[in-house]
């Protein structure tokens, strides 16, 4: 039905874009820092009520990823916070339009929701509208950049359609247009203009990819190098993406040691080339190396399996069989009473004055060459009125390192060296 909307759309469109076929190519940038800033969960949700939206954001983020199908290259980008993804502040087209998208290392396409509307979601700002933009472009089908998306042709005008396991979807005309982040403007990128969406955006406008594939923001821009540095949920403060020559950590980042653990090779299927795959090699809390059993992490010869760093998933997803480990240790340590404890998550009451929070040892992730150190405020949640809860529910398929465990830790994906370095950092003062 929405590749029906779209055709017969198509003239409408064609009467408002400025040009048909683009032929301008990206120019150079130097460096580019963007912010990322946040806008809190209703307040009117308890702890236990947001913690379970987290669970339920993190399990349909978990089939989104199993479900989805120069010198211009130094950019630094402003982040929010939204309801359990960071949020990235860009503008688009020529003169600006606004954007907020939602940061994804899970996917590649670039897109935002554009008029005309045949179908658009809510979002806090204007619509993109392409009819105003005198560099916007609408990419033939014979464009190589068609062929990285599913797509359709009418009148040589490539129509794309994405959708995602949670029941999103975007439908549109790929194109190019002038990305601006901060002062730094990007002419050339290509992006998914979509005009018939469905699901939901979370208080955003459409999503950035940065993950492996060819539409990617990464892989138009062509950096070394990216990184990012989130704030807390419960801070005000900006997170950024610097990409190129500005995402550096040193040898030694002001608050630790870098570590650095090579990156796996991706599976070749679709969706699973696009995923940033790590070499976990265990799991201990304290000095206690956890008996996960190996065949947890392993990556399967249809693709599933193995474990992935995430910007789009809040908390951190880990197969049944380390799930069951896990919560084994932690009601070992946790003398409190159990609130709910099921096969995907745990939670325990708490009754400040009556109760006190247990001290734990770190969790630590071991990588190859590298330990990942998450200290008890990261892989448990605590409200003073609610409960005591592990930020790590349990999910069938590939493991997946959320951004809750990512907050206040500085991360470097090293695209030449095929890497990931991280060092903890206080965000907010980067």
């Amino acid at each position: 039905m929405a590749w029906v909307l779209l055709s017969l759309l198509l003239l409408v469109l064609l009467s408002h874009a400025p040009s048909a076929f683009p032929a301008t190519t990206a120019a150079a940038t130097t460096g580019l820092r963007v912010a990322i800033t946040r806008t809190e969960s209703p307040s009117s949700f308890t702890f236990k009520e947001r913690f379970h939206r987290a669970v339920q954001r993190s399990r349909r983020r978990r089939e989104v990823l199993k479900l989805a199908k120069c010198s211009r290259h130094d950019v630094e980008a402003v982040f929010k916070w939204g309801d359990g993804e960071y949020l990235i502040e860009l503008a688009v087209g020529t003169p600006m339009q606004p954007i907020t998208a939602i940061l994804d290392t899970g996917s590649d396409l670039i897109w935002t929701q554009c008029k005309p509307c045949i179908r658009c979601l809510p979002q806090p700002s204007p619509y993109y509208d392409p009819s105003t933009s005198s560099t916007y472009s609408v990419l033939p089908c014979s464009s190589p950049s068609c062929s990285g998306v599913q797509h359709l042709c009418y009148q040589n005008l490539c129509q794309y359609g994405t959708s995602y396991g949670d029941n999103t979807e975007t439908h549109g005309f790929l194109a190019t247009e002038t990305l601006t982040f901060g002062r730094k403007r990007v002419p050339g990128i290509t992006f998914g203009c979509g005009i018939w969406n469905n699901g939901t955006l979370s208080d955003s406008t459409g999503i950035v990819g940065l993950g492996r594939g060819t539409l990617s923001l990464p892989s138009q821009l062509h950096p070394r190098r990216f990184s990012y540095c989130f704030t807390p949920d419960n801070s005000s403060s900006t997170s950024h993406l610097f990409l190129g020559s500005k995402a550096k950590l040193g040898r030694r980042h002001r608050r630790g040691r870098v570590q650095t653990t090579p990156m796996l090779p991706s599976p070749p299927a679709v969706p699973f080339n696009t995923y940033y795959y790590l070499p976990i090699q265990g799991i201990s809390l304290g000095r206690t190396l956890l008996p996960i059993p190996k065949t947890a992490f392993q990556i399967k010869k249809d693709g599933n399996g193995g474990m992935i760093i995430d910007s789009g998933t809040q908390f951190t997803i880990v197969d049944p069989a380390a799930f069951g480990v896990i919560v084994k240790k932690i009601l070992s340590l946790v003398h409190l009473p159990v609130d709910k404890s099921s096969d995907e998550f745990l939670c325990f009451s708490w009754t400040p004055g009556l109760h006190r929070l247990p001290e734990m040892p770190d969790m630590v992730f071991h990588f190859d060459g590298a330990n990942m150190v998450i200290p008890r405020d990261k892989y448990m949640l605590s409200d003073p009125d609610e409960g005591f809860c592990l930020a790590i529910v349990s999910g069938n398929g590939t493991s997946i390192l959320g951004n809750y465990m990512q907050q206040n830790m500085n991360i470097l994906y090293d695209l030449e060296a095929n890497s990931l370095s991280f060092a903890d950092a206080q965000c907010d003062q980067l």
